[in-house]
């Protein structure tokens, strides 16, 4: 992966001034994607452990990351797939 990416932005937590509140759905545990976020220069894996679908401005992941959950958008250079969620039994 490339060094010139900048680091991901964190996304702000949702308040009524943002509009339509989020579609949340949460991966059941031990069957989240991945995601590689790049934080202070450098990539770190991290397991998604819900998506929110914004009805006008796309969608984020809440991540477990450096010991605490986090939330980014998705469409930023600073945030990959590193591997697809486990499939269904």
């Amino acid at each position: 992966m490339s060094d010139t990416v900048s680091d991901a932005v964190e996304q702000r937590p949702w308040t009524e001034a943002d509009g339509v509140e989020p579609e949340v759905y949460v991966y059941p545990h031990g069957r989240s994607p991945g995601l590689f976020i790049r934080v202070e220069g450098r990539w770190i894996r991290a397991a998604a452990l819900a998506r929110y679908t914004h009805p006008d401005r796309g969608m984020s992941h809440d991540v477990d990351i450096l010991g605490g959950s986090r939330t980014y958008w998705w469409d930023q250079p600073g945030v990959r797939w590193a591997y697809a969620p486990w499939p269904e039994d």
